[in-house]
């Protein structure tokens, strides 16, 4: 689609949430020239502390973490293209102070033909094609240009390593004495990023473009807790504040219902205790909260994951340092490589724990008291049940036998936005015309793509998505009876409720 053809940009333009998907929108649209006179409003829904500022992240947002794998290693073609685009930004812009750490990565799986070792397979297919279309570009690039000597090409793909067996595997992870996975590969242009700096850095990239808006085109950064959506009925010409019953479409959705609100910009700061947000455009980047605003029962759940991490000595540290980072696809099990603070983190990345709950249907009038079941974040983000600690001391016993009975200083459960295929979920909600999208389905691979997803948001707004991704993203992809992410790389059992698993804890079964 031609710029000239596209409809006037939308003003203003609410985005609820401020994790990953929220804040690289609202750097897209900050950096483009097109909106440059189109307020943006950006909500991170949270509940705020005193002397809240847009600088103090959100704790439970689930990229605030100590580490997070950044990769090109992916069974969908589409999804290694554009983590290769995100890559290259990665090590451009947001490698600054130790934020983005290239140390390989060593995908491994059982040689049992299951779920795990096909990804790894299809993975391992992709950065190859990858690599080769890198070689290709580069060789005609030196021809055209008549050097002797092909171009430094930045690809994330340039070291790909295939480890025959499970020696193999205890080779790459020098200094570990263990090893996991009965084969596998390693691409040695992966690696992991500090996840809480660098959402603090897209913090403040986005303070820093708002400051240099006119006002009206400002920048307007709200802490408040969303508790609904606004509708409108277009004939009516106003804001009912009450939910939607038909889907024809002159229902819009005209902005949010926010408590316990405060603002903050470059010339203001005020507070309210209950506040109505309206905007042209909503953008709902809530993440594994979105499913308490709209009604995504066959598209989004929240799944619990389970995250350890252990303190190590500075020559611990260094004994660690020239590792990869390993993932088993087999189990979900991984493993990301000591921090500056000496921080080794043990995780899975599973089919998780749900917290199934009844709501009042988001999308309906409260004096219907109709109710629905979702799962959402549970309350308590430290308590790990005795089933995923296990896992997680399993694994470090085998990954690195001589710290397998390390306490754990520090356990988290991380929230992911799971659709059944392990697809975003960016589109237009169709009952809502143009005037709601939704841009969340994370499922816990969304902070890699930082640098470039917010791009791919704006490329939806404005309705020039390329096909593959707005077919892979688009409204409607949901199944009946859906539980859990079935991409191909989860482990652990599935079914599991988060209530039942910690039940376990306290009744002493560990």
């Amino acid at each position: 689609m031609k710029e000239q053809t596209l409809p006037p940009p939308p003003s203003p333009i609410l985005i609820v949430g401020a994790g990953v998907f929220g804040l690289s929108t609202a750097l897209a649209l900050l950096s483009s020239p097109r909106y440059a006179h189109s307020k943006i409003i950006l909500l991170d829904s949270r509940t705020p502390t005193p002397h809240a500022s847009p600088e103090a992240p959100n704790p439970p947002t689930a990229s605030l973490d100590s580490s997070r794998i950044v990769r090109a290693d992916y069974a969908v073609a589409a999804y290694a293209s554009l983590a290769t685009s995100a890559q290259i930004e990665w090590r451009r812009n947001w490698a600054g102070e130790g934020k983005y750490m290239e140390c390989g990565l060593a995908v491994v799986a059982a040689r049992n033909g299951g779920h795990g070792e096909g990804y790894l397979r299809a993975s391992l297919e992709n950065v190859r094609a990858l690599e080769e279309e890198q070689e290709k570009r580069a060789k005609q690039k030196m021809k055209k240009s008549g050097t002797e000597s092909p171009p430094k090409v930045e690809s994330s793909t340039s070291k790909i390593e295939v480890l025959e067996d499970a020696e193999s595997v205890a080779r790459v992870m020098r200094g570990t004495q263990g090893g996991n996975g009965e084969w596998g590969y390693v691409n040695w242009g992966s690696g992991w990023a500090d996840a809480e700096g660098a959402i603090e850095e897209a913090r403040r990239k986005v303070q820093e473009l708002g400051r240099s808006r006119t006002e009206a085109g400002k920048l307007e950064w709200i802490f408040g807790h969303v508790e609904r959506l606004l509708f409108s009925d277009a004939k009516q010409k106003g804001d009912t504040g009450t939910a939607v019953v038909s889907d024809r479409e002159e229902k819009t959705v005209t902005g949010v219902l926010v408590s316990s609100s405060s603002s903050s910009s470059s010339s203001s700061s005020s507070f309210s205790s209950s506040k109505r947000i309206h905007a042209s455009l909503t953008i709902l980047a809530t993440g594994a909260w979105t499913p308490a605003l709209l009604d995504l029962r066959s598209q989004v759940i929240a799944t619990g994951q389970v995250l350890t991490y252990i303190q190590l000595t500075p020559p611990e540290a260094e004994r660690l340092a020239s590792i990869p980072v390993i993932i088993n696809d087999s189990t979900g099990m991984f493993m990301i490589p000591p921090t500056r603070d000496h921080i080794l983190k043990i995780a899975r990345n599973g089919f998780g724990y749900r917290n199934p709950v009844h709501i009042p249907h988001p999308e309906r009038p409260a004096e219907s008291g109709e109710s629905i079941e979702v799962s959402i974040p549970a309350s308590d983000f430290t308590t790990l049940p005795a089933e995923g600690e296990a896992a997680c001391r399993a694994a470090l016993r085998e990954m690195v036998p001589w710290l397998g009975e390390r306490e754990f200083v520090k356990t988290r459960l991380c929230w992911y936005a799971d659709t059944p295929t392990g697809d975003f979920l960016i589109d237009y909600v169709p009952r809502y015309g143009r005037s709601l999208i939704v841009a969340t389905g994370g499922s816990g691979h969304g902070f890699k793509f930082l640098p470039v997803l917010g791009e791919k948001v704006m490329d939806r707004v404005e309705g020039r998505l390329e096909e593959v991704l707005a077919g892979l993203w688009a409204w409607g992809n949901g199944k009946e009876e859906f539980g859990s992410c079935e991409d191909g790389s989860r482990g652990g059992r599935k079914g599991m409720i988060w209530r039942d698993e910690l039940g376990k804890v306290t009744n002493g079964m560990s």
